[in-house]
């Protein structure tokens, strides 16, 4: 009799954490703007930028009907049919060129990625120890930065020969979908919190919510709506100030991302040192990475602030992603993960929309000014933290 897989088993371990190799659904691509914005002439800067965030609309979409779909065909075969998707219309603007074309493709791209996400969490806490889960949750940071990385720098070769030639790096895709069907075995689909042997009864109880989630997933939209002023905006500040270019830009992105694989590794040692001010101190260090920004002149000091912005994101991530389990109701983490992605996905979404809103305000739609006054909205995010952590009495 073929022997069942255990937690304890490194192929497991890396077909499940291979299901988060793309967790950004903006950088990869973000570099493309510049460019995109020339083609585009005749559309507005935010109309050009909804291309590269329009992905989580689908991811919200995705998102909702991935627990429909992972009762009839499974946990294992709906990431598949998500990663499937998501390389498929991935690739979609490499051919097609018309914006409305693009516009489909990209949504469709986050379709995908919506039904496959969720399960990358609910893997992890629905088989493993916490004392493993924990370590997992930080490591699953760390893959997905790893994956960003590796998109990033393929994006850099490829966004040199044209903008349309950029999306072929979601061919990358067919990496863990042959690494979950061959490690990630089907008996998984019935694992419940902390099951060993993965030959469990599903838990019938009707999954449920509460407002500790919902204020979770309303700090996770702000944390991403201010934090991706720098995927944003980023490559027209360094192109129309003569500090590099598309393809410089994109790699100060993988670099980013790759420092986001320390911080996810050492994120076990933060906690045990910061304990439960840790997204409190890495949030106010990003404000004040995120406030200089606008003022460097230098690429090399450019990648030096963005570098730490990275890191401090690879940190704050798991932080948050742990206090998931102290507020969601039991045997209900799934239904968790997709209301916490929901809210991920709407501070994207409204990212493009939001700044153009604050530069009118403020009659400013410098690209450094934006970066800058995200940073100061990053020290109200501290303040608030503080007092969530007090009332809740949280001990992360």
């Amino acid at each position: 009799m073929e022997k069942k897989p255990t937690q304890n088993s490194t192929a497991l371990t890396i077909g499940i954490l291979s299901i988060s190799f793309l967790m950004s659904v903006s950088n990869a691509v973000s570099g493309t703007i510049p460019s995109m914005e020339k083609y585009f002439s005749n559309m507005s800067l935010a109309n050009v930028e909804l291309l590269i965030v329009i992905p989580t609309a689908g991811v919200l979409l995705g998102t909702v009907i991935s627990g429909l779909i992972s009762n009839a065909l499974g946990k294992k075969n709906t990431v598949l049919l998500g990663l499937t998707i998501s390389l498929l219309f991935g690739i979609i603007p490499t051919f097609f060129f018309n914006y409305f074309s693009i516009l489909l493709s990209r949504a469709l791209f986050g379709v995908g990625m919506g039904i496959f996400t969720p399960l990358s969490v609910s893997y992890i806490t629905d088989t493993f120890s916490e004392e493993k889960r924990n370590k997992l949750l930080g490591w699953r940071n760390s893959i997905g930065a790893i994956g960003d990385a590796i998109m990033l720098f393929i994006a850099g070769f490829l966004i040199s020969i044209s903008w349309h030639t950029t999306y072929l790096v979601f061919l990358f895709l067919i990496v863990p979908i042959i690494l979950v069907t061959v490690f990630v075995p089907k008996e998984l689909d019935q694992a419940t919190a902390g099951d060993v042997a993965l030959d469990v009864e599903v838990s019938k109880t009707k999954p449920t919510t509460n407002f500790g989630v919902i204020k979770l997933a309303g700090l996770f939209l702000f944390i991403c709506l201010f934090y991706s002023a720098i995927s944003l905006k980023l490559p027209t500040l360094v192109v129309d100030s003569g500090i590099g270019t598309a393809t410089q830009v994109t790699h100060i992105f993988g670099f980013l991302v790759l420092c986001s694989i320390f911080s996810g590794i050492a994120f076990e040692k933060f906690v045990k040192v910061l304990g439960k001010y840790t997204v409190t101190i890495f949030e106010v260090i990003t404000a004040i990475a995120m406030m200089i920004i606008p003022f460097a002149h230098s690429l090399t000091m450019l990648l030096a602030l963005v570098l730490i912005c990275g890191f401090c994101n690879g940190v704050i991530n798991p932080a948050l992603t742990a206090r998931m389990v102290a507020y969601s109701p039991k045997d209900s983490m799934n239904f968790t993960t997709s209301i916490i992605i929901i809210g991920i996905n709407i501070g994207f979404l409204c990212a493009p929309y939001f700044f153009q809103f604050f530069g009118n305000l403020i009659h400013n739609h410098n690209p450094g000014s934006i970066i800058f006054f995200s940073g100061l909205f990053y020290i109200a995010l501290s303040l608030y933290d503080l007092v969530v952590i007090k009332k809740d009495q949280l001990s992360l």
